[in-house]
């Protein structure tokens, strides 16, 4: 466990170093655009997993039972 976190911690530093490196802003500016892509496509898939597991686990009308059969 401690090495996954050192090497979260090292990829950190390594990123920061590439994106601040030079005096030219784009390297962090498509750091920050990446990360903002990556964040948004990981929020929607989480958004529309949990709407697909509410959809199965409610009922469409609640209070409602369906007919029984003789």
């Amino acid at each position: 466990m401690a090495g996954i976190l050192s090497n979260f911690t090292e990829m950190a530093r390594l990123f920061t170093d590439v994106a601040t490196a030079t005096s030219n802003p784009i390297p962090a500016l498509m750091l920050l655009f990446g990360a903002i892509f990556v964040g948004f496509s990981v929020l929607f898939f989480a958004y529309l997993t949990v709407g697909g597991l509410g959809a199965t686990l409610v009922s469409d009308v609640p209070g409602r039972v369906p007919p029984q059969q003789d």
